[in-house]
């Protein structure tokens, strides 16, 4: 939102300069995200202050952090032009009220297209928009004051000048104001006539209905969207404006009918003549009321704030203030969407007292325990080492692929099969590391790579008699061309520090060639060079070059040796 400078010196009386005031803003409202001579940006983003996309509503805000006076007041709704005139009304059809819950329009005659005076041009150009002509600049200038975004149809080419706002037809297509056809979808709102599409709610104007040079009778509407389907109609269509960004941020009532008046004054000052008017929908604001206590507000602030203080606080934004026992009945303003619960109001009172005024405290009780981090530090340490020596992290799926089951003939009884996959391929989680380095570490050499040295770290899945369980695993596979690969594969072992020094000596030893039983290994690896890894006598792991009949499997005729060791009994 980009706040003129020269229009908000209008809006407010202020005690205090501009520069001020942006230095105060991100202390007590909201970031600023530019500055320039003519302007000042509001950093909107992660904002839910629909309010603030109007200049009345950052006048307001200024205000209040300031304690400055407002210049401007707010139009009594029996001061509404459509209330002194017996106007007749215009021809509408709300067909989905869910959607659009309040529907204005009025029939003005007699304008003349002409170019704005240089005070519309400057407030336009001060807030990032250009002018257009005096007939359109109307509703933008309506819009960055209240934040109510208007529309203007060319009456001339709308039939019978009646609009129905409906659901897209099968098939229906529109133009839009920017010369680009838009296929619909089913749930998109539109504006149309008897015979067709005129615009997009809340999202664009259709080119068939612009405003010309020719115009001298307009249909300006003035309405209140669902701002859910609107956002999903404006972001499938790639179309947001800053008229979407204000419906879906959420729009009042009152501020609806204040803008629709404002707008028709303003077309009467330029010549024009209201003919007709029809308001239909749901035109009036629910009151909201939240109790606020002293208790809550002193323990959630952390400080004692002086009841007198915290009803000025409140006063000065805008909210009425009761005093009931042991705290006050709040009002909320009809343009703080945003205030819901006692803890929205809490939040009021303490960015007015300013939380740079909040005294830091120690924290009671005892300070918690420190994590014990040291597995996921070792596993840290562990990657970087491989890294160093040359080697590549890759991850894969959690489970078998139904290549990798066929090829190394899994018994499927032992994995665990899951319920419901997603596809064949998802069926097994796997047991063990190594079986996926080996399809990855194939696809390799087949690719022309005929050095391979990569590694994973990642959890394992076995059935056990207590039920399934999951363990961590470490897995290394090197192909590296030559006729013992399992060599190669040693030296970084003991390269490892973090996993020599959990190895027993005898379980490695200073040969590549090792033959230990493979128990119930399955002859997955060569008889004569495999060997199990221990620690504390315990089996930990294994080390060997798979069986060259399981190599072959995967399109290829070279050696590969893997190492696989579970991280959770090294610990």
């Amino acid at each position: 939102m980009k706040v003129s400078k020269h229009w908000l010196k209008e809006l407010v009386e202020l005690k205090v300069t501009i520069e001020e005031v942006i230095k105060l803003l991100p202390l007590r409202t909201i970031g600023v995200k530019e500055e320039t001579p003519q302007f000042f940006e509001l950093d909107m983003k992660g904002y839910n202050r629909a309010d603030l996309l109007s200049l009345r509503g950052v006048a307001y805000e200024v205000a209040a952090i300031t304690d400055s006076k407002i210049r401007f007041s707010e139009q009594s709704e029996n001061e509404y032009i459509w209330l002194s005139n017996n106007f007749p009304q215009t021809k509408i059809e709300v067909k989905n009220p869910d959607l659009c819950p309040t529907y204005c329009i009025a029939k003005i005659e007699g304008l003349k297209i002409e170019p704005s005076s240089p005070d519309w041009v400057k407030k336009l150009a001060d807030s990032g928009m250009r002018s257009v002509n005096n007939v359109a600049d109307v509703t933008n200038l309506i819009m960055l004051e209240y934040g109510q975004p208007l529309h203007s149809f060319d009456a001339g080419v709308v039939k019978d000048e009646t609009l129905i706002v409906r659901t897209t037809r099968e098939g229906e297509e529109i133009v839009t104001l920017d010369g680009k056809k838009r296929k619909l979808h089913p749930s998109d709102l539109l504006i149309t006539d008897p015979e067709k599409a005129v615009g997009i709610a809340g999202v664009m104007g259709g080119q068939n209905s612009e405003i010309t040079d020719s115009t001298n009778t307009i249909l300006l509407e003035a309405a209140i969207f669902d701002p859910v389907n609107l956002r999903q109609t404006a972001t499938r269509l790639n179309l947001q404006s800053e008229a979407s960004r204000r419906f879906q941020h959420g729009l009042t009532k009152k501020r609806c009918l204040q803008a629709f008046d404002a707008a028709i004054r303003m077309y009467e000052s330029l010549g024009g003549k209201v003919t007709a008017i029809t308001l239909s929908g749901n035109l009036v604001d629910q009151e909201r009321k939240i109790t606020l206590t002293k208790k809550r507000l002193d323990t959630i602030i952390g400080i004692e704030i002086k009841p007198e203080a915290v009803e000025t606080y409140l006063n000065r934004l805008h909210f009425g203030v009761e005093k009931i026992q042991d705290g006050w009945e709040v009002t909320v303003p009809y343009f703080r969407l945003d205030i819901e619960i006692e803890d929205d109001v809490i939040e009021e009172v303490a960015r007015m007292y300013g939380y740079e005024k909040l005294p830091a405290k120690e924290l009671p009780g005892e300070t918690p325990k420190k994590i014990d981090q040291s597995f996921y530090e070792l596993v840290y340490q562990l990657k970087n080492t491989l890294v160093n020596l040359g080697l590549t992290e890759i991850h894969t799926y959690s489970f078998y692929s139904t290549q990798v089951l066929k090829n190394v003939n899994f018994d499927r009884r032992k994995l665990i099969k899951i319920l419901n996959p997603m596809s064949a391929e998802t069926e097994y989680m796997r047991n063990n590391l190594w079986p996926n380095l080996l399809e990855v570490t194939a696809k390799n050499i087949r690719n022309g790579i005929k050095d391979v040295a990569i590694f994973e770290t990642g959890k394992v899945y076995q059935e056990t008699p207590e039920g399934p369980k999951e363990s961590y695993h470490l897995a290394i596979a090197i192909s590296n061309g030559t006729d013992n690969p399992i060599a190669e594969l040693s030296v970084i072992l003991n390269a490892v520090k973090d996993l020599s020094i959990y190895l027993s000596p005898t379980s490695v030893g200073d040969s590549s060639v090792i033959s230990l039983p493979q128990n119930d290994n399955g002859n997955l690896f060569h008889p004569n060079r495999f060997a199990v890894l221990e620690k504390d006598g315990k089996k930990i792991g294994k080390i060997g070059e798979i069986h060259p009949k399981f190599v072959n499997k995967f399109g290829i005729d070279q050696r590969i040796a893997i190492l696989e060791i579970e991280f959770t009994k090294l610990q």
